[in-house]
């Protein structure tokens, strides 16, 4: 894909590159819904505890995507500047270090979810759900992180097909554990409820992650590494971590915001946290579409930093940005005409449907401006300037959608509502924000070493 990556037709480019990632992004997100769809066969307490479950594991997960930022940055540079060897080597330090860390990670998860649930305020009955769930997500992390940090480094490399083909295979086991597992096979399973979604994908992803590793080490067809690049180099990982930790403190503060909405939501009411829930899942089915778009842009353009091509990647970024708003907007619309019925489809209590349709009425018709907040972010991640994204992150849910949302809700007596239009405004003011950011150009600075000019060669010389 080089070629085309650096000197082909932009759109189409984005889109060769960009279905695969469209697809995983799908595949993932399918975890979610599935699980979603059969618990509410079970219960709003049961869809509500699985709710309370992904902000936590997103939390812990956004830390190691961090460092996978700092691989795609490094691998997809290194790429587009035709150095193989070193972006194998960063490919293998990333993995080393990720693994490392999914390891802590997964011990700290399931030691401290108890606590995290009782801080968030759930109701007794929603946390003695969601506690068991939590703690078997949380032991299959290592797993998780295997498989994610295998998709950051092929992406850098211009491939995001071999990771689709592997998470496609895991998410089509757990679509099918799931409602064994849920809903028991009389004489043969027990029903296990919320436990046996996480049971599902505790499987599911394991093997997938076995998959992965394999690959990585035995593939024919794409970036491999040996068991030399995994040793880890001091100088190396402190340039990782130099990417990394920024991305990692901006999306772990952002993680941690969507903890905070969620302990609003639920400080409401169940039925609220449910509503919100739903909703949110459903609009990322549209974010996965332009994350696709973005995820081949960061692939564009950190390639095309890296052979020193700045001004296609500035085209790279803007029309990415145009592609993904519209689409977005386009969406919105149609979330808003269909509201109820969306809602609907996944649980038939009359009251989440009510304020399921309300939170897409208040909050849907902004997502365009995240489209365009996002497509930002993916420019600094692709650099490898990685404090922006952070900055950004940071100011998008604790300067503006935590306290707009408390005020609107609480101060002012809006309720949920007040929280849907706290959401809304928080996209419309980052996005502005965003845009004036990365006009400034500063984004195009290369984070590995430039090749050396002709002039300066010819004076060496």
């Amino acid at each position: 894909m080089q070629k085309s990556i650096l000197h082909g037709p932009i759109v189409r480019t984005l889109l060769v590159l960009g279905w695969p990632i469209m697809l995983t992004n799908v595949f993932q997100m399918l975890y979610n819904l599935v699980d979603t769809y059969w618990l509410g066969k079970v219960s709003v307490e049961a869809v509500a505890a699985a709710n309370l479950a992904w902000p936590l594991v997103f939390l812990f997960v956004s830390v190691a995507a961090g460092l996978g930022v700092a691989g795609v940055a490094l691998v997809s540079q290194h790429a587009g500047a035709g150095n193989e060897t070193e972006a194998r080597r960063s490919a293998g330090q990333v993995m080393s270090l990720l693994t490392i860390l999914s390891i802590v990670m997964s011990v700290l998860g399931v030691l401290g979810t108890d606590f995290i649930l009782h801080f968030m305020g759930a109701a007794p009955d929603v946390v003695g759900q969601a506690s068991p769930y939590i703690k078997v997500i949380f032991a299959g992390m290592p797993f998780m992180f295997i498989v994610m940090v295998y998709s950051f480094i092929l992406r850098g490399w211009g491939d995001t097909r071999t990771p689709m083909y592997i998470i496609a295979f895991s998410v089509g086991l757990n679509m099918v554990l799931d409602p064994i597992l849920i809903l028991g096979v009389d004489g043969l399973v027990p029903a296990y409820g919320i436990l046996g979604a996480g049971i599902a994908t505790l499987i599911s992803r394991s093997i997938g992650g076995f998959v992965a590793l394999h690959l990585l080490f035995r593939g024919k067809r794409t970036l491999t590494i040996s068991v030399s690049d995994l040793k880890i180099e001091k100088d190396r990982a402190k340039q990782i971590f130099k990417i990394g930790i920024p991305a990692s403190v901006g999306h772990s503060m952002v993680a941690l915001g969507f903890v905070i909405m969620v302990a609003f939501t639920a400080g409401i009411s169940t039925e609220v946290l449910a509503a919100y829930g739903i909703g949110d899942r459903v609009i990322g089915i549209v974010f996965i579409i332009t994350g696709g778009l973005t995820g081949a842009a960061v692939t564009m353009m950190g390639q095309c930093l890296g052979a020193q091509k700045k001004e296609r990647a500035s085209k790279i970024l803007y029309r990415t940005m145009a592609l993904t708003a519209v689409f977005l907007f386009i969406c919105s619309a149609i979330f808003y005409v269909f509201r109820a019925e969306i809602i609907g489809v996944f649980i038939d209590d009359a009251i989440v449907i009510e304020e399921g349709a309300r939170f897409f009425a208040l909050f849907g018709l902004s997502i365009a401006f995240f489209g365009i907040f996002a497509t930002v972010q993916s420019a600094f991640m692709a650099s490898g300037h990685t404090v922006p994204t952070m900055v950004l992150g940071i100011v998008r849910l604790w300067m503006l959608r935590i306290p707009f949302s408390f005020v609107l809700a609480f101060t002012l007596g809006y309720g949920a509502s007040g929280i849907w239009i706290g959401m809304a405004l928080s996209n419309l003011v980052s996005a502005i924000l965003a845009v004036i950011w990365v006009s400034r150009g500063t984004w195009q600075r290369s984070v590995i070493a430039e090749p050396p000019k002709a002039k300066d060669v010819a004076e060496v010389l």
